[in-house]
């Protein structure tokens, strides 16, 4: 028999399906609330949280947990799901890139502070709640309001073998073909920085997903997350159902984001997706004339992950990010 599964005020005893609330009080700026969902299965099992909408114009994950809800068992489910719906409420229905209305950036935030800005303390509860009650995480993102982005999944190594198989297994299961192998987070787990890497730090199995952009929410980006989670449910033996397992993926070996030196208006003259060469140009950079004032070429050639397709942006935030495939096959 499970046991009674507690998130926020989501309450699920074994076998049943709950929804509630992730209270964020009130600090030295208003708080919220992240609405949550668990489901309880009627025996034990792994506990996979998916936690969407980290970034307030990331709509795709968001909606893909709006129709994985109702095709949740859990009198059927061998351990539980826990479903962040939205992990940043005052992003979302403000509407925002990137940035909370504190100026920081929930994904840069872990394990949060209590006693923080919102951002921090959203982080600080969705660690406690969520972060810390899981076995599995999968944290589910998009290119944001202005990115392009080509979906993808990320496999951060932290260097505990067993972790870093299962976090790959992770990856492989979530059925996009594009796996990027990423060995920079930090280990710490006083300092883990990103959602995903809050779980990684904690021995816990995670991946970063990604899937859509632009702000748009085409089926094809929606049902690829419904679809990964679905099969990680499988995968890990929660719930019976279809996989998306990737028999032959495409590691990107090594990636670079190339950001902004100055504030000015972006004319990007390549794609998502798009195959590129040493020193090939990637975009420019005008003033509000029009002048050039920065040209922004590819350090190595590869893959475009996702390039930013509006054209406003600020000294220091992402243009481009090129992707090196891996020469050998496998080689991850």
């Amino acid at each position: 028999m499970s046991r009674t599964l507690t998130v926020g005020s989501a309450t699920a005893a074994p076998g049943t399906l709950v929804s509630g609330w992730i209270d964020v009080p009130d600090g030295v700026d208003p708080g919220t609330r992240i609405p949550v969902t668990v489901a309880n299965g009627a025996t034990t099992g792994p506990v996979l949280a998916l936690v969407a909408g980290t970034h307030g114009s990331e709509y795709t994950s968001i909606l893909a947990l709006q129709r994985l809800r109702p095709r949740l068992e859990p009198a059927h489910m061998r351990g539980a799901a826990i479903l962040v719906h939205m992990a940043n409420p005052p992003s979302f229905y403000g509407r925002r890139v990137y940035y909370s209305p504190d100026g920081k950036n929930l994904n840069r935030m872990y394990p949060g502070k209590s006693d923080g800005t919102m951002s921090e303390r959203m982080a600080y509860a969705l660690t406690r709640d969520v972060v810390d009650q899981c076995t599995h995480l999968a944290d589910m993102h998009c290119g944001d309001g202005n990115e392009s982005l080509r979906p993808y999944t990320y496999w951060i190594v932290g260097g505990n073998s067993a972790v870093d198989a299962a976090s790959r297994e992770l990856a492989l299961a979530y059925g996009l073909d594009h796996i990027l192998v990423d060995r920079s987070r930090s280990k710490d787990p006083a300092a883990s920085i990103f959602t995903a890497n809050a779980a990684i730090t904690r021995g816990k199995p995670a991946i970063t997903a990604e899937s859509g952009g632009m702000g748009l929410t085409d089926e094809p980006s929606v049902a690829a997350h419904e679809t990964g989670a679905r099969s990680l449910l499988a995968h890990l033996g929660i719930m019976d159902g279809p996989s998306a397992r990737v028999a032959h993926p495409v590691w990107i070996d090594r990636a670079e984001v190339l950001r902004a030196p100055v504030t000015g208006v972006w004319h990007p003259v390549v794609e998502k997706m798009q195959s590129v060469s040493t020193g090939r140009l990637l975009g420019r950079l005008t003033d509000a004339y029009g002048t050039v004032i920065h040209e922004v070429h590819a350090p190595f050639a590869g893959e475009v992950v996702y390039v930013v397709g509006t054209p406003p942006v600020t000294a220091g935030e992402p243009l481009c990010e090129i992707g090196h495939v891996a020469e050998t096959p496998g080689v991850a």
